[in-house]
């Protein structure tokens, strides 16, 4: 006998119910479908505290996120001038920071020159070799205000906004 599911030959068939279809399945593939001698009611069922779970977690996933709801940790914005006055203060001269991290000493000179952004690797590296916080938190970010009404923000009036 040949399963209608895998193709296999097989001692034995089983008749069960799949997507509405019924087949006859090996052993193997049963556990894809419902079996048909099983009435409905006495079929195992997943219990009602998982059901809840699992309705819970898709009801988190699909929420939308306000970005602005929850403010993240951003990279100070004086963040050379932390690096080295820590350095400084702890008796290390940049080849010895470089060597404390594991980074090249012109990285370290990038970095307090301001001409180099850290990412959150590094930036972990030197909070924890320098035991200072690179990190802070941003405050609620307010609308510009308009000078016209109904004229609509223009890109030279977010600079303004985020130079003052």
């Amino acid at each position: 006998m040949i399963c209608e599911m895998c193709g296999q030959e097989a001692p034995r068939l089983w008749k069960i119910t799949i997507e509405g279809t019924n087949l006859s399945v090996c052993q193997k593939c049963e556990k894809f479908g419902r079996n048909k001698n099983i009435p409905k009611g006495k079929e195992m069922s997943a219990s009602s505290d998982t059901i809840s779970e699992r309705l819970q977690r898709r009801e988190k996933r699909l929420r939308t996120k306000d970005v602005f709801e929850e403010r993240q940790d951003e990279l100070a914005l004086d963040y050379p001038k932390r690096i080295s006055r820590a350095r400084v203060s702890m008796g290390m001269s940049q080849d010895d920071l470089a060597k404390k991290i594991n980074e090249k000493k012109s990285v370290v000179a990038k970095l307090e020159n301001g001409d180099m952004v850290p990412d959150e690797k590094l930036v972990k590296k030197l909070e924890k070799a320098l035991e200072i916080s690179l990190k802070e938190k941003l405050g609620p970010v307010a609308p510009p205000k308009r000078s016209e009404a109904g004229k609509g923000m223009t890109l030279g009036d977010f600079i303004k906004v985020e130079r003052k």
